[in-house]
């Protein structure tokens, strides 16, 4: 499987959220475009006038998310000559680790979440571009983003990649230090790491979609995951438009 998509699915699974790709790419409220595997791929906005009428609102809570997915990171304070040699004295050395070239880390906390006020307005919206011939129903909208002031996204290329850092000697190794890095002042060394984004932000690295759907009777949010091709364990909620139509969220 690509990088991207494997990156796509795995944080799907973790956040239940689409993941951003690439992730320090701009996303917002009211873009659309098909879904690709567990990739997002934009195609354009909603004219402006329909997504001020969408309203916006703040998440209930912020979200802190610490994702460290076949990788693992370590502080070294006590350091061997040659290591000594690249780091300044009183510092100490944060150690990243992959062990498949599937390795993912992703530390992102304090994430604000903003989502659409009115649902019925989009599906509204949504059934009315249908009806002009102004709609595919591949497509789906941003409804939802979460965004962080600084985050660090990394994937590994390779079993054995790595990262060092060089660190305040008593830094808890966390999220916010990992979320906080820079590499223009920090980094020591990178082997096997493709993607490398580094104490970078604002970010918008994870939202959720809308769906215009046909009505399906019965246990709809099975038939709504196969007709979308979603994995079975993903979060559904669904939203009248009227008697065929319903917004499927995910």
């Amino acid at each position: 499987m690509p990088s991207n998509q494997q990156y796509g699915f795995s944080i799907r699974r973790e956040t239940s959220c689409f993941a951003n790709w690439p992730p320090n790419a701009l996303r917002e409220i009211g873009d659309y475009g098909p879904v690709n595997g567990a990739l997002f791929e934009f195609f354009g906005r909603l004219d402006r006038e329909e997504i001020e009428a969408l309203g916006r609102r703040e998440g209930p809570s912020s979200a802190d998310y610490d994702i460290m997915i076949k990788s693992s990171r370590s502080l070294y304070s006590h350091l061997s000559a040659e290591a000594r040699a690249n780091v300044s004295h009183g510092k100490a050395l944060l150690e990243i680790t992959f062990t498949s070239e599937e390795g993912i880390v992703f530390a992102a906390p304090s994430i604000k979440i903003t989502e659409i006020a009115s649902m019925a307005t989009l599906g509204r919206i949504l059934n009315e571009r249908r009806l002009k011939g102004n709609w595919l129903m591949d497509h789906a909208v941003v409804v939802q983003v979460s965004a962080a002031e600084s985050a660090t996204i990394l994937l590994s290329n390779q079993a054995g990649a790595g990262m060092e850092f060089e660190v305040a000697a008593d830094a808890p190794v966390n999220t916010q230090l990992v979320a906080k890095l820079d590499a223009g002042v920090s980094l020591v060394s990178s082997r096997g790491v493709g993607i490398k984004i580094i104490g970078e932000g604002p970010l918008t690295p994870l939202f959720k979609l809308a769906y215009l759907q046909r009505r399906i009777v019965g246990d709809s949010r099975i038939a709504y995951r196969q007709a979308l091709n979603l994995g079975t364990d993903d979060e559904l909620d669904v939203h009248d438009v009227d008697d065929a139509y319903v917004l499927v969220v995910s």
